[in-house]
């Protein structure tokens, strides 16, 4: 990204045109970002109700609307220029217009017409039940514009299906015409109009967070003039980045809530530093055993990680860190260590897990891997009830029980430990800010160890994570047998399945993993092999019949879940059908294959931990991308990375410089941040740039008590509403 792109300058960023797609320029109406929109001109209840169940109830929601893409009005195609599949804005007089019910459907109308353009070439227009505030008003013998599809009819001749018509200088008018996603009801001429109300009336209020000596210092436009550039932009904008999110308007919003972001982390840390925590300096009459008699030797990332930990939980500060590693990469055997580290101090340490079967497992692995240690170990699920719960309470209460495994059991109300040093959280990005943080309210001084699987370049960790202190595992323990890849064409699905009866046959199990739960009613036939249910249905009754064969999704309830990988890791089922709320499992080491259908449809950092429910044992395991027919060639190149690498790591960084369509961190994570605009996984540069203008304003006012300000205050105020925690990033 050029400088220009990281930091637009307010020139760049001039009116446009009026969008209300009709021409007239709304007049103003003394409103506020918090009026009603019912308050708007023409809205009225009804239409208030609709917007509100799309999220919109303030002025402020429909100005931070943005559009989902754009039309472009400015280039002409000759009709003789004209191929099936393209989408052109063609210009001609309107001829031979024709409306006529609908056979079988005749309260639905057909209307055709011809436009003849001036080389007398024709093209024939078509629309299919046409928008009522069309009937009746198209131009007959009028000059038009028309932007659609083209496509061959029925008669091999080329046609525009349902193409949008506007006067034929809409090059002046309406160049780039934004368009929405739409409240019920509603369409873009109307949404557009309201829109433009809210603009003349209030844009000229919102208010950035970044001050305004640092906006003219680097040339940074108001957000204001940033969304009238997005709502309206210029005749002369790039369209590219419009619809890829990098226009100058686009940029200036999301420069803007990364400073107010970083600001906040600025500020946490500080606050950080100062928080005591228990100070955990006991001898090593636990961790030296541990250490000495595991079956394995420790990598050098992992002992590099216990020194990170060792020294945070032997400070008089409270640790706060995340462990970032790979599947496989060895973070539980660490987040032993740290444990076993607090209860040799003298301290109680709990770890919490997004369910209960992961839960079991780890407390099944530490009494496991800790039994000569004599450390007694308790398990606290919502399995736990009666009388044993109530005797494990009054236990952990009374700091008889050294440690504890559990799920958000562990953070209910009438839940005591008596003196907690170490919180650890594992895959966290599960849990919610709340559920973390009541955690943490077990013990006042408890040190926090985060974990996750995400993976995430070293450079922009240290950048993103300045909240956190940050412990990376970037190579995996030897021995460890990589995961065999390859991709398969939709068509030879019959291949892989012929793979999957070979490991069953051997007594082992399989994965599938598909991105519906049911089939699309809408197009049945392009989505049925995508399906969890028909893929089920397809494998008893054909392919897989005679195997045991299970389903896992996430409409099921908690217990069904839990019931399904259970049985599965017990070997009740062969086969376990699942979206992918496998994606965080349990140690399954007799599964060896792992097929994802529509592997096109997901990021390469959650196919690389899908692969990883698989090759947990001593078996070769294999994982078989299957790819739709319909993928372009991009999506192609995207799946070809996991089949060339092998750690996350080498993943993470392929993705950022693809900037493909997966998300490092995953529509979950960057969804409980209050980020709207800042697309920050492939935007290093800009998130440096906002860090550094964070940290040199607090250098000037560390309170956030100067007028000047205002904004930024009122914008970190905003991220505690929301409940903001940096926690939520990993």
């Amino acid at each position: 990204m050029d400088r220009a792109d990281r930091h637009p300058t307010t020139p760049s960023l001039r009116r446009g045109a009026s969008h209300t797609q009709g021409g007239e320029r709304p007049s103003s109406a003394p409103l506020k970002l918090i009026s009603p929109l019912a308050e708007l001109p023409g809205v009225g209840p009804k239409r208030a109700q609709s917007l509100a169940a799309r999220g919109l109830s303030t002025v402020e929601d429909l100005l931070f609307h943005l559009p989902a893409r754009y039309q472009d009005w400015r280039e002409r195609v000759p009709l003789a220029a004209l191929r099936p599949g393209i989408v052109a804005v063609v210009e001609g007089t309107l001829q031979r217009v024709r409306e006529r019910p609908m056979r079988g459907a005749r309260w639905r109308r057909l209307v055709t017409a011809t436009l003849v353009d001036d080389s007398g070439e024709r093209l024939r227009l078509v629309w299919f039940n046409l928008p009522a505030y069309m009937s009746g008003r198209l131009p007959q013998g009028g000059r038009v514009a028309a932007l659609g599809r083209v496509v061959e009819g029925a008669d091999g001749q080329l046609e525009m299906a349902h193409p949008e018509l506007a006067a034929p200088d809409s090059a002046n008018g309406d160049p780039i015409r934004p368009i929405y996603r739409l409240p019920a009801g509603m369409n873009q001429r109307l949404f557009a109009k309201f829109v433009a109300h809210a603009l003349e009336a209030a844009a000229g209020a919102v208010r950035g967070a970044i001050p305004e000596e640092l906006r003219i210092a680097r040339s940074i436009a108001r957000p204001s003039e940033a969304l009238e550039y997005l709502h309206r932009p210029p005749a002369d904008a790039d369209l590219a980045k419009l619809r890829s999110g990098r226009s100058p308007g686009h940029v200036a919003l999301a420069l803007d809530e990364l400073f107010a972001f970083e600001l906040a982390m600025c500020i946490e840390r500080e606050r950080m530093a100062r928080r005591p925590g228990l100070e955990l300096c006991g001898p090593s009459t636990l961790t030296g055993p541990f250490v000495k008699d595991l079956p394995f030797r420790l990598t050098r990332a992992q002992l590099r990680a216990l020194d990170e930990i060792g020294d945070d939980l032997e400070s008089s500060r409270q640790m706060n860190r995340i462990l970032i590693g790979d599947v496989g990469s060895g973070k539980t055997a660490v987040a032993f260590w740290a444990a076993l580290r607090a209860i040799e101090s003298g301290a109680q340490a709990a770890i919490m897990a997004p369910t209960e079967i992961l839960a079991e497992q780890h407390h099944r692995n530490f009494s496991r891997m800790c039994a000569r240690l004599g450390v007694m170990a308790a398990l606290l699920t919502g399995n736990v009830t009666g009388n044993d719960r109530q005797r494990l309470l009054r236990a952990l209460s009374r700091g008889e029980i050294p440690i504890v495994f559990g799920t958000q059991a562990l953070i209910q109300e009438n839940v005591r430990l008596a003196r907690l040093g170490l919180a650890v959280v594992d895959e966290q990005h599960r849990f919610g800010v709340f559920d973390r943080a009541r955690l943490k309210s077990l013990g006042p001084g408890a040190n926090v160890l985060m974990m996750t699987a995400t993976p995430i370049p070293r450079s922009l960790a240290m950048t993103l994570l300045a909240n956190l202190d940050v412990s990376i595992l970037d190579e995996l323990p030897p021995g460890r047998t990589p995961v065999a890849t390859a991709l398969f064409e939709e068509c030879d699905l019959a291949a892989v399945h012929r793979i999957v009866r070979e490991e069953i046959a051997r007594g082992r199990r399989a994965y599938y993993v598909l991105p519906l739960i049911e089939e699309d009613s809408g197009d049945e036939a392009e989505e049925e092999p995508k399906s969890v249910s028909a893929m089920a249905a397809r494998l008893r009754e054909g392919e897989l019949r005679g195997a045991r064969i299970g389903v896992l999704h996430g409409r099921m309830r908690p217990a069904e879940k839990e019931r399904a990988m259970r049985e599965f890791r017990d070997g009740a089922l062969d086969v376990l059908v699942s979206t992918t709320v496998v994606e965080v499992g349990v140690d399954v080491p007799e599964a060896t294959v792992i097929v994802i259908v529509a592997a096109e449809r997901y990021g390469l950092a959650q196919l690389h931990q899908l692969r990883g429910r698989v090759g947990r044992g001593r078996d070769a395991s294999r994982c078989c991308l299957v790819v739709s027919a319909g993928a372009d060639s991009p999506a192609r190149q995207r799946l070809e990375v996991l089949v060339r690498c092998a750690s996350g790591a080498e993943i993470a960084e392929e993705d950022l410089r693809m900037r493909g369509p997966g998300d490092l961190l995953g529509a979950r994570q960057t969804g409980a941040l209050p980020l709207r605009f800042a697309r920050f996984i492939n935007d290093v540069e800009m998130i440096a740039a906002a860090r550094e203008m964070a940290e040199t304003w607090l250098a000037r006012d560390a309170a956030l008590e100067l007028p000047a300000s205002a904004g930024a205050r009122a914008a970190f105020k905003r991220m505690l509403e929301y409940g903001f925690s940096l926690a939520d990033v990993g």
